[in-house]
């Protein structure tokens, strides 16, 4: 698969995005770059939809690296990283509410989009590039999807506003919006401010959405270049139906067979009974016949009186038989039967 580049300029800086390097048996896989931040994007869909929900089954993972910072684990037994921060936890959430919305209502396949970073600098949040990352990545892919949708953070330094703020800029500014949105309207907000006012408010979101515009156009020229074609859900939803119908057909089958059979050994449970003991006696007089044989085998073979009382006590000893047969009897042991049974077969072989 060849390598594509695909670069835009966003507020001084250049957003670019790699396309067919890793992740080529996703659904859909790029890596996007702001800086020296680089977040690896990554979609797949279950081929059958999940039964017996009333919901979209969407899961969004944004995994942080320790080594995305240059960092090793320093721990001297435990090298694995531990739980999502909570910070992870709420780029994940915020990702989620921005392109969960565009998803058709009927999709009921499990969709899981994983957002990885693989690199991280000192300037650039990974939450924007990985929320744009999340739409160019399930735009491309043969995903239904009502996208793109594209987002960026503004805030507001002695009155001016400025376009994805570092995180030394973001600790002077009096506010911290994050607008998602497609060309036509907003999707999501989120935001911190310092008592700023709604006009305030409104002017910083009008900001975004000029700049929303062009990273749209950007994803969209990702698309066209390299999307797939995208799945019809009238399919899915119908090829679910059939096979619903079909296994319910055999659950029904299945269900009733089983009401037959319960029926049946209602019915006849004692007879059921009385053969399961009968059996369980004939295997018992079997092996009992088989151990009277093996037991004069064993006496015969031999020589003096001395060694049939020691091989005899040697038997009671180890119980032999007492295992197998003890469920079968209903009794703790063995021997007292054996002793009883076998007292005429013993005094005639001695």
């Amino acid at each position: 698969m060849a390598i594509q580049t695909f670069e835009v300029a966003i507020g001084g800086d250049t957003l670019s995005a790699e396309y067919g390097r890793l992740a080529h048996q996703a659904n859909g896989s790029l890596t996007m770059r702001l800086g020296d931040t680089v977040v690896l994007a990554t979609v797949v869909m279950n081929t059958q939809p999940r039964d017996g929900i009333d919901y979209f089954p969407l899961m969004v993972d944004y995994e942080e690296k320790l080594y995305a910072s240059g960092k090793i684990k320093g721990s001297r037994f435990i090298k694995r990283e531990g739980r999502p921060t909570d910070e992870a936890v709420l780029s994940g959430r915020l990702i989620d509410r921005a392109i969960r919305p565009l998803f058709p209502d009927v999709l009921k396949n499990d969709v899981q989009v994983i957002l990885t970073v693989l690199s991280q600098d000192e300037r650039n949040d990974a939450d924007i590039i990985g929320l744009n990352a999340a739409s160019a990545v399930v735009a491309i892919s043969d995903i239904p999807w009502d996208g793109p949708v594209a987002a960026v953070r503004v805030g507001r330094i002695g009155g001016e506003w400025v376009l994805n703020p570092s995180y030394e800029a973001r600790e002077t500014s009096d506010l911290d919006l994050v607008v998602a949105g497609t060309a036509e309207k907003v999707i999501m907000l989120e935001a911190g401010a310092n008592e700023v006012t709604e006009d305030d408010m409104i002017a910083a979101i009008i900001y975004a959405k000029k700049h929303i515009g062009k990273i749209i156009s950007f994803i969209e020229n990702i698309q066209s270049s390299v999307g797939k074609q995208k799945i019809d859900t009238t399919a899915i939803v119908s090829n679910h139906a059939e096979e619903s119908a079909e296994a319910t057909d055999e659950t029904a089958k299945d269900t009733e067979a089983l009401k037959i059979a319960e029926e049946f050994i209602r019915s006849h449970q004692t007879t059921l009974v009385r053969m399961l003991s009968d059996h369980r006696l004939l295997a018992f007089r079997k092996q009992k016949d088989f151990m009277q044989k093996e037991v004069a085998r064993l006496l015969n073979a031999k020589d003096s009186f001395d060694e049939k009382v020691e091989f005899m006590n040697e038997f009671k000893d180890r119980e032999m038989f007492r295992i197998d047969l003890r469920h079968l009897l209903g009794k703790t042991s063995f021997v007292e039967e054996f002793a009883e049974e076998f007292s005429d077969l013993v005094e005639t072989v001695i």
